[in-house]
């Protein structure tokens, strides 16, 4: 991986301060060696004074397993939710023009059947792939494979 010099040097910096963080002989010998292979290493000593503080190098190796840990439990409510609302993508709604209906996980499930189709509405020259019919008045709606749409009293 290749860091850009502002990394690099964010890097070093923490890198050291986590050294002098330490207060072990043999963890400051290593910053003093760190130090003198790179002096601009030592210029960000913005928490090296505070006792106690967890040195920002630290800060970021533990956010990783927390923030993968929250990815994974996101990942989870959206599985379980996709299995609770997947009926929602059957019926009229959530389908495509084609009369193909799609569920959360983008998986195809035919609705309709396709060719040979066994009758066709008075007005279109292909066959019909929808129909919905109005639940109050008599309206039917038709749509087909030519793309054509026809609204019949």
């Amino acid at each position: 991986m290749v860091l850009t010099d502002r990394q690099r040097q964010d890097l070093h910096a923490g890198i050291y301060e986590y050294l002098i963080s330490q207060g072990d002989n043999i963890f400051e010998e290593a910053a003093k060696a760190f130090a003198e292979a790179d002096p601009k290493a030592t210029e960000k000593k913005n928490t090296t004074t505070n006792v106690g503080k967890t040195p920002l190098l630290e800060k970021k190796w533990t956010a990783i397993p927390r923030l993968q840990k929250k990815v994974l439990e996101l990942e989870r409510i959206v599985s379980q939710n996709a299995k609770i609302h997947a009926h929602r993508g059957t019926g009229g709604s959530g389908g495509d023009i084609s009369g193909n209906n799609t569920n959360g996980g983008g998986v195809s499930r035919r609705m309709l059947p396709r060719l040979p189709c066994g009758e066709t509405l008075a007005g279109h020259s292909a066959p019909v792939t929808c129909l919905k019919v109005h639940p109050v008045f008599t309206v039917v709606v038709s749509g087909s494979e030519d793309g054509s749409i026809k609204v019949s009293f």
